[in-house]
């Protein structure tokens, strides 16, 4: 249950108020909408990468009903380039149901927030604190790390902490108080070098007390990504390029892109094959060898059983969310084909 205000969360509201940063989403009117939209961006992603998408998608979707009226093709081309496409299509989902069941209102706990689609007990309480000021701890992989730093935890499992913190929670200001453990990991408790002789808490660290800082939270097993090879089909008819949609819940799902095959389950096709493209994602390492065909020679594969599928011209591909793989092999597939006219 939350306290009252602990010297512990004094201080660091303190250093907080005066060293914040002047972030887009911390600025009124702060809205859930706008605090959820930055949250889910910031997964996975840095602050600075994030800013200009934030600030483009609220022009674009300035409000949950904007956002849940748009196509899915019009929400994933303003997420291009921030990878990890389900994000957008689970906000797209969500800020449907927003609008049907909560008439465009965003439920104000946390229990309730996780019912939405790409919502998890982080972004709840963080959306619930930040937004409506619900008392209720958030713990992203800066807090975690903060917290099993300043109690020396040799379990800092996410539940673990969050029942820690709550004893440190200051009644009425959980928003300000999850922020700014946040902020003290992004910029002064880092995972290497932390910056101990600048933080407002180093006389109540027991790891920095005890000079094992290093050695918290203990390193993570790191798992070697695995590497594939596909042959990415390239065909074109004119100028334009053949592309499909790919089925929901594989990589890249929903995103239109050039079909991916399987090295050896190419028979009969006539081409032109084309330096690899490779590129690396957080769980393989894929390198792509596409292969320029043109319509009608050969026989065309299918295409795994896929839905939508058609050619577009690169007019109409740039309205498409391309992942910045498919935008490397069309870049090579126009190098190709530039080389094979001016023969």
């Amino acid at each position: 249950m939350p306290v009252r205000e602990s010297p512990v969360a004094a201080r660091l509201l303190r250093w907080f108020g005066a060293h914040r940063r002047d972030l887009p989403w911390r600025r009124e009117p702060r809205t859930a909408y706008r605090v959820w939209v930055s949250e889910i961006m910031l997964q996975q992603t840095q602050v600075k990468t994030v800013v200009p998408y934030y600030l483009r998608w609220l022009r674009r979707f300035p409000d949950v009903r904007r956002l849940a009226a748009a196509s899915i093709d019009e929400v994933l081309k303003a997420w291009e380039g921030l990878g990890y496409y389900r994000r957008a299509r689970q906000m797209h989902e969500a800020a449907s149901l927003v609008v049907r069941r909560h008439g465009g209102k965003f439920p104000s706990s946390a229990s309730e927030l996780g019912s939405l689609p790409g919502i998890g007990p982080y972004t709840a309480a963080a959306v619930a604190s930040i937004a409506f000021g619900e008392d209720v701890v958030a713990v992203d992989g800066n807090v975690r790390r903060v917290a099993s730093r300043l109690m020396a935890l040799g379990d800092p499992r996410r539940e673990a902490v969050r029942e820690k913190l709550e004893a440190l929670l200051p009644a009425g200001r959980a928003g300000a108080f999850n922020e700014a453990m946040m902020e003290l990991g992004a910029g002064v408790c880092l995972p290497r070098r932390p910056l101990c002789p600048t933080c407002p808490l180093s006389s109540a660290c027991r790891a920095h007390l005890s000079g094992r800082v290093g050695r918290f939270p203990p390193p993570p097993r790191r798992r070697r990504a695995p590497r594939l090879q596909a042959i990415a089909l390239v065909v074109s008819r004119g100028n334009a390029f053949f592309l499909m949609r790919r089925p929901e819940g594989e990589m890249l799902g929903g995103l239109w892109g050039f079909p991916l095959v399987r090295e050896g389950t190419l028979t009969g096709l006539e081409g032109i094959l084309l330096p690899p493209v490779r590129h690396d994602y957080t769980h393989l390492k894929l390198t792509a060898y596409p292969l320029l065909l043109r319509q009608g020679r050969g026989r065309l594969p299918r295409w795994g059983g896929a839905g939508e599928a058609k050619f577009f011209t690169r007019a109409g591909m740039a309205k498409l969310a391309l992942s910045r793989l498919d935008h490397k092999i069309l870049a090579r597939a126009c190098t190709g084909i530039g080389s094979r006219n001016g023969r």
